[in-house]
């Protein structure tokens, strides 16, 4: 009689044709880690730069507004009416008509006989202050405008911006 002998042949090892269930669990948790970092990231480098960018452009508009109004009162005849919290009301040597530099709310504006035009808005805080001295030194004891300070805050821009004009004509205070 014939046996047959049966032996069993153990399988061999196969490879792994794809991921298991941890891997992909691992995978996707450091792919989310690095995804949000990554746009935190992205998010703070692009509001910094918005914010530079916006600050940069305020302060442009704030420096040719004060370079304007330097310009404006250097050749000055004549102030007419003064407040140093909203107005000046002036002529000018080289300049046509009756000239006004007026805060108009948060807007700083040059109004020149009537027509008004913007010089700066978004404007904090304003103050315009002439410093009287007697530049021709007569007995008279009349004072004239030495010079005119002028000081401005625009926006989110925390310096503020400011000039001391000298006139070049004698102005008598007004």
């Amino acid at each position: 009689m014939t046996r047959l002998l049966f032996i069993k042949i153990q399988p061999s090892i196969r490879a792994q044709n794809g991921f298991t269930l941890v891997e992909l669990i691992v995978t996707l948790v450091l792919v989310g880690i690095i995804g949000t970092f990554t746009t935190l990231f992205m998010y703070t480098g692009l509001n910094g730069y918005l914010k530079a960018k916006d600050t940069s452009e305020g302060a442009l508009k704030a420096q040719i507004a004060l370079d304007r109004i330097s310009l404006e009162l250097k050749d000055i005849n004549n102030i007419s009416d003064f407040n140093s919290d909203t107005n000046i009301n002036y002529t000018s040597e080289t300049l046509p008509g009756n000239r006004k530099i007026i805060l108009n709310g948060n807007q700083i504006d040059l109004d020149v006989d009537g027509n008004t035009n913007p010089l700066l808005d978004t404007v904090v805080s304003f103050d315009l202050k002439p410093n009287y001295t007697d530049l021709n030194h007569y007995a008279d004891g009349n004072l004239e405008v030495g010079s005119i300070e002028i000081s401005f805050t625009v926006g989110e821009i925390e310096r503020p911006f400011s000039a001391r004009i000298f006139p070049r004509n004698m102005v008598a205070k007004p």
